[in-house]
């Protein structure tokens, strides 16, 4: 009896074993059918039932190590990514990601290169699919930029430089085109600079230039950049590192100017440059350059009447402020440095009716002084109509009002109301 029960006992383990094995079969059997499915689906354009089923399958141990199985979950994602239709597309927030890293397992697990050229095809639409996606990030970016600013901005211009840097890494990959594309390596170092990432977009605008490609941009770009470092380095009290830097800048702009003389963008930043150093004079070479390309801009007349002003040439810049309102009859800073250079020659010529000691010539004079303080009021006033909130200008004519109400007493009221406005500020 033992012996019988024995011998059913190993019978009935056997058999037990062979249907868990059916079993194991039927499984891996049932999840590459899931998977055989959903390529079906992918080719009759149902994405929403391609993605259920591949979700499901690729998550089994059967598939994980299955080249096939992640290629059609890359291809699915895709697929996803690429349609024009936004109930398909709300299927993935972020599908890309989950594309490159399909392909990637693919590679990894093909040892007999079985999907080679297929990884080719899909890799050719996903350097499209990549860019594309940097370009939304970037658009993005800017809006964003412009309505709440630089720093709100960053994660998106951090969005586009990652997609575009992923373009770039499809290209050299051993199942990319090897093709070097110009316009998304500049694109990369405008993302990854307007990101904050300073290295970086240092590296990818060298590249750009000596592709060639928006070389004139570039020697700016690079030239601001050190400049902002040599800023930041100087704040920090290293005088020496700020120095180097800042020749480090210089030279990109000397060197891009050289090689592209008439271009604007340069021009500026070498104005800026020069304006805002230690030797403003300079800038006066590049301003004229500035006005020969551009004639009728009132911003170069503006710049080189602050550059006059720096220089101790008050007369040449009442003429360059004077040509800008000509130009642009609403501009603030125009309108506001022109009235000072007025009350500045009207302080000067009092200062003179002070010595004065006969008291009939003093009063005489000084009369006259207030005749040209009057004259100097009206440039305040229209300054005021451009920027009603502006507080120098409100504090230049509460004092204009007050050197005048004493002998002119319809300024009395203007004083009190420039002072109430100065204090509900």
């Amino acid at each position: 009896m033992i012996s019988n029960w024995n011998t059913n006992f190993k019978r009935m383990r056997k058999l037990t074993f062979i249907i868990a094995l059916l079993l194991c079969v039927n499984v891996s059997f049932a999840q590459m059918g899931k998977v055989t499915s959903a390529v079906s689906f992918y080719t009759q354009g149902k994405l929403d039932k391609a993605k259920e089923l591949i979700d499901e399958a690729i998550g089994h141990e059967k598939c994980v190590n299955n080249p096939k199985a992640h290629f059609v979950r890359g291809q699915i994602y895709q697929g996803i990514f690429e349609s024009q239709d936004e109930n398909y597309k709300k299927l993935s927030k972020d599908p890309l990601p989950i594309v490159w890293e399909s392909f990637q397992k693919v590679i990894q697990l093909d040892d007999k290169k079985k999907f080679e050229k297929d990884l080719k095809a899909q890799f050719a639409n996903l350097v499209v699919d990549f860019t594309n996606q940097g370009i939304i990030c970037y658009n993005e970016g800017t809006k964003v930029e412009e309505a709440q600013g630089a720093e709100a901005a960053k994660s998106y211009f951090q969005a586009a430089f990652d997609n575009f840097k992923k373009t770039l890494d499809l290209n050299v990959s051993p199942y990319g085109t090897q093709k070097v594309d110009t316009a998304v390596i500049y694109n990369a170092g405008v993302a990854a600079h307007k990101a904050g990432n300073v290295d970086e977009a240092i590296e990818y605008y060298k590249k750009s230039m000596e592709l060639g490609y928006e070389a004139n941009r570039i020697y700016a770009m690079l030239a601001s950049i050190y400049l902002g470092r040599s800023r930041e380095a100087k704040e920090a009290g290293d005088s020496i590192t700020a120095k180097a830097i800042q020749e480090e800048a210089v030279k990109y702009l000397q060197e891009g100017h050289k090689l592209f003389p008439n271009d604007e963008y340069m021009l500026i930043e070498l104005i800026n440059y020069y304006l805002m150093g230690d030797t403003p004079a300079k800038a006066e070479e590049f301003l004229d350059a500035a006005i020969r390309l551009e004639p009728n801009k009132p911003d170069y007349y503006r710049a080189k009447g602050q550059l006059y002003e720096k220089i101790n040439q008050p007369d040449k810049a009442e003429q360059m402020y004077i040509k800008t309102l000509e130009l642009k009859p609403d501009d603030f800073f125009a309108q506001y440095n022109l009235g000072n250079i007025q009350l500045n020659r009207v302080i000067e010529a009092h200062k003179i009716v002070m010595d004065i000691v006969d008291v009939k010539e003093y009063n005489a004079e000084l009369a006259k002084i207030m005749d040209q303080y009057e004259a100097v009021v009206p440039y305040f006033e229209r300054a005021l109509e451009l920027q009603p909130n502006d507080k120098n200008t409100l504090v230049t004519l509460k004092e204009l009002y007050y050197r005048l109400q004493a002998s002119k007493k319809q300024y009395e009221s203007k004083y009190n109301d420039t002072m109430s406005k100065i204090n509900n500020l």
